[in-house]
C-alpha cells in the first residue's frame, strides 16, 4: 500500500496519540487513541503501509546548529557531542545523538535520551508496529534561515527560530520567544495560531490560521518528503528486521526511567537510589534548589523547566561561542583525529587530546583557533607514539 502512517505522540505512551494514514494527497483515515496499547486495530493496516512515522513532542528533544560541520561523518558525530555535552547535564552513554545537513550547508544536531527512544520502541514493538521514522515534530516543520515559523496551540509553542527547532510548554513559552527572536535577530515571523503572541514591535508577523487535523498531517506529510529531517533511526537504532532484539538491552533501563521522576538540575542520582523513601528526599531537595534559584518559575517542575530552558537554547554564550569556535576549527582540520574532550567550567576551558600525523596539523589548528579569538596552549607537550603524535590543548576564550 501506498500509505504513510504518521503517529503523533504525547509525552508518553500512556498518553493519547493521534494517528493518521496518509495517501495521494490527503488523510485516508485518522483518528486518536488514547494511548499506544490502544493500536492494535491500527497495527494491521500499518504492516501494509510503505512508511511508519513516529514524531515526539520537541520538548523531549534537544537541538543544535553546527553552522560549519566537519566533513567527516566521523568527525561530524563526534564534534555533535561535545557540542551537546555539557548542556544536557547527562552522561553521553546515556544520550542517542543523530546529525543531518542542511541544504545550505549547516549541521543539523538532535539529542535524546536512549530512554526516551527505548521507551517508545517498547511500547510499539508490544503491539506490532515498528516505526521507520522517528523524529522531533518541529523538525518536519517548514524553516527558513531568515525567519521564524511559530506554530501556537492552547498548551505549547512549537517551530523554528532561523534553522534551530524549538518547542516549549505556555506561559513559559511567551516569556522566552522574545528573547529567542532577538538573539537570532530575527525580523519576520510567520506564526499559525492565535494573534495574541508576545512578539517584538521589530519582528513583522505573518499570522495565518491554527495548524489543526489534517492540515497538521498535511504539514507532517511534506515534512517527510524533504531530504533534509532528522531521523533518530540512525547508529545503534537503524531500523533491522527486529527492532524487539535492538532495543532488548535497554528495555530494563526505559521501564525504569518511565517510573523515576529524576531532576536534570542536580548530579544523577540513578546508581545511588536504594529505596522511594531515599528517592522523594532527592526530588524534595531539588525542588528547594530549584525554587530558591528560580523563584519566579517555583510553581513548574523543576524537570519540566530544566527541559524547556535546554530545548530553547538556555546556556551560557561564552561557553557556546567556544564550542563552536573549536568545532569549526577542527572541521577545518581533516588530518587531526580528536581523541578525547573535556570541559572545565570553572575555568572556562577545554582540555582537548588529539592524534595527528604531522607536527605542522597541530599548529593550523592552533592558527584557526587563534583567528577566531579563542587562546590555544599546548599540555604536556607532544609524544610520539608508533607513526602518529599525541598532543594535548588547553583551549579558553581570550
Amino acid at each position: 500500500m501506498n500509505e504513510t502512517l504518521i503517529l503523533i505522540a504525547g509525552r508518553s505512551p500512556n498518553e493519547p496519540i493521534k494517528w493518521a494514514f496518509w495517501a495521494d494527497g490527503r488523510v485516508q483515515l485518522a483518528d486518536t487513541a488514547e494511548s499506544v496499547d490502544a493500536l492494535g486495530d491500527v497495527a494491521h493496516r500499518a504492516a501494509s503501509a510503505k512508511r511508519v512515522a513516529l514524531v515526539l513532542a520537541g520538548e523531549d528533544v534537544v537541538m543544535r546548529i553546527m553552522p560549519t560541520p566537519p566533513k567527516a561523518n566521523a568527525q561530524y558525530k563526534s564534534a555533535a557531542k561535545f557540542l551537546l555535552e555539557d548542556e544536557l547535564a547527562e552522561s553521553l552513554d546515556n544520550i542517542h545523538f543523530a546529525t543531518a545537513r542542511h541544504s545550505d550547508g549547516a549541521g543539523l544536531v538532535l539529542a535524546v535520551k536512549k530512554s526516551v527512544i527505548d521507551l517508545w520502541a517498547h511500547a510499539f514493538t508490544s503491539i506490532g508496529i515498528k516505526p521507520d521514522v522517528v523524529t522531533a515534530d518541529y523538525v518536519l516543520l517548514p524553516s527558513y534561515a531568515d525567519r521564524a515559523t511559530v506554530f501556537a496551540t492552547k498548551d505549547r509553542l512549537f517551530g523554528s527560530v532561523g534553522l534551530q527547532g524549538f518547542a516549549l510548554e505556555r506561559p513559559l513559552a511567551d516569556e522566552i520567544l522574545p528573547t529567542l527572536l532577538e538573539k537570532a535577530e530575527i525580523e519576520n515571523a510567520i506564526c499559525y495560531g492565535e494573534a495574541t503572541l508576545p512578539l517584538t514591535d521589530t519582528v513583522h508577523t505573518e499570522w495565518r490560521h491554527p495548524l489543526e487535523g489534517a492540515a497538521l498531517i498535511s504539514t507532517f506529510a511534506d515534512g517527510l518528503e524533504q531530504s533534509g529531517y532528522i531521523n533518530f533511526l540512525q547508529g545503534a537504532y537503524r531500523k533491522s528486521g527486529n527492532w524487539k532484539e535492538t532495543i532488548k538491552p535497554w528495555r530494563r533501563a526505559a521501564m525504569l526511567a518511565a517510573g523515576l521522576v529524576v531532576s536534570f538540575l542536580v548530579v544523577d542520582v540513578a546508581d545511588s537510589i536504594r529505596s522511594l523513601r531515599i528517592a522523594e528526599a532527592y526530588r524534595q531537595e531539588t525542588n528547594d534548589i530549584h525554587v530558591a534559584t528560580f523563584p519566579e518559575f517555583s510553581n513548574v517542575d523543576p524537570k519540566t523547566h530544566a527541559r524547556q530552558v535546554l530545548a530553547a537554547g538556555g546556556g551560557a554564550p561564552m561557553f557556546m561561542r567556544l564550542t563552536n569556535a573549536v568545532s569549526d576549527s577542527l572541521g577545518e582540520s581533516d588530518n587531526i583525529q580528536l581523541d578525547r574532550i573535556r570541559y572545565n567550567a570553572q575555568r572556562g576551558e577545554y582540555a582537548i587530546n588529539l592524534r595527528f600525523s604531522d607536527i605542522n596539523d597541530l599548529e593550523v589548528l592552533k592558527q584557526n583557533l587563534e583567528a577566531r579569538g579563542i587562546i590555544a596552549n599546548e599540555a604536556g607537550g607532544v609524544r610520539r607514539s608508533g607513526g602518529i603524535y599525541l598532543g594535548e590543548l588547553k583551549v579558553s576564550l581570550s
